[in-house]
């Protein structure tokens, strides 16, 4: 799962509580959003040493291990029921190994902020996704998610004066896309086991053997001596992205699910762009350009429509 991605859906509105019980929610939520949206910057950085798939592949272990180890401290139940496992391995297939290949190479060719922010294109995916499934899309979701990919096209090009398209920029941006699309399909996929054996629960399983699923395909082009190219500072770094963006992210993101609800904690997920280009821009030397900056806008435009449409049609009788 990448710090970008929202996640996954529960159904419902913020549950009713105690206002401090809201308020850690709040917390915890804006909490796991920022350390999400900081993986771009970070992973950039490791990328320039490791190969993207190795990257990938060890760093999701890493945070299989810590997901697996909440659950044991928590006192959670860790089982999965014999008649799940295959349907955990698919969902590992589509949700870890094919969207960490592609975030892993996507990263590696493109600025850390074009795929924050391309990632946001998830709700429009989840929209489409919903629609074939049979569920209703108002003109408005098709609005935004009409806006979201045009607001993509500017991010990639990059100028507001001409067109500055290259072969490189769309490769990256197509990976960016199969990306957000293989995520999207894993959150609607995810929904019924979430329900019956727990967010957390999925999330440790499939994190683990999607990462153990895509390290021996890694290990075909990459080789492991690649570790000791790091120095200190970058192998703290790939150490930072296994445990804090997903390990602790998605742990305050369970919180945030049991105290505010799904449609509260899809709000707080357009916070990860913000967090991305922001620290790609701060720290790490990404600039921040005015066509950057307004494609931005536009598709997080586009996907807050779209996310409003979604609202719309769920709470319409069926």
């Amino acid at each position: 799962m990448s710090a970008s991605s929202p996640p996954p859906s529960y159904g419902g509105g913020a549950p009713q509580g105690r206002k401090g019980s809201r308020f850690t929610g709040d917390l915890a939520t804006i909490g796991a959003t920022m350390l999400m949206g900081s993986s771009y910057p970070f992973a950039k950085e490791v990328l320039a040493t490791m190969s993207p798939l190795l990257y990938s592949a060890s760093r999701y272990v890493v945070a299989g291990l810590v997901l697996l180890a909440v659950l044991f401290v928590m006192r959670r139940p860790m089982a999965v029921p014999r008649r799940d496992w295959l349907a955990l391995i698919g969902l590992a297939l589509i949700g870890v190994a094919l969207f960490q290949a592609c975030w892993g190479l996507a990263i590696a060719r493109t600025a850390p902020s074009l795929g924050s922010i391309i990632m946001t294109t998830t709700t429009a995916f989840s929209a489409i996704l919903a629609w074939l499934g049979g569920r209703r899309l108002p003109a408005l979701g098709w609005l935004g998610i009409v806006i979201a990919f045009a607001g993509v096209v500017l991010v990639v090009n990059n100028s507001l004066g001409e067109i500055t398209l290259a072969h490189a920029d769309l490769e990256g941006a197509l990976l960016w896309l199969l990306a957000a699309f293989a995520w999207a399909l894993y959150v609607e996929r995810c929904a019924p086991y979430n329900a019956r054996l727990g967010a957390l629960r999925v999330w440790a399983w499939t994190t683990l053997i999607g990462a153990l699923l895509l390290l021996p395909v890694s290990l075909l082009f990459d080789r492991p001596s690649e570790f000791a190219n790091l120095d200190t500072r970058l192998a703290l770094y790939w150490l930072y992205t296994g445990i804090f963006p997903v390990g602790v992210a998605y742990l305050g993101l369970t919180v945030g699910l049991d105290r505010l609800g799904v449609s509260r904690v899809m709000v707080y997920m357009y916070l990860i762009p913000v967090a991305g280009v922001g620290l790609s821009a701060a720290f790490f030397g990404d600039p921040l350009t005015a066509a950057r900056v307004l494609g931005g806008l536009i598709v997080l435009t586009g996907v807050i429509l779209t996310r409003v449409a979604l609202d719309r049609a769920a709470r319409l009788p069926v």
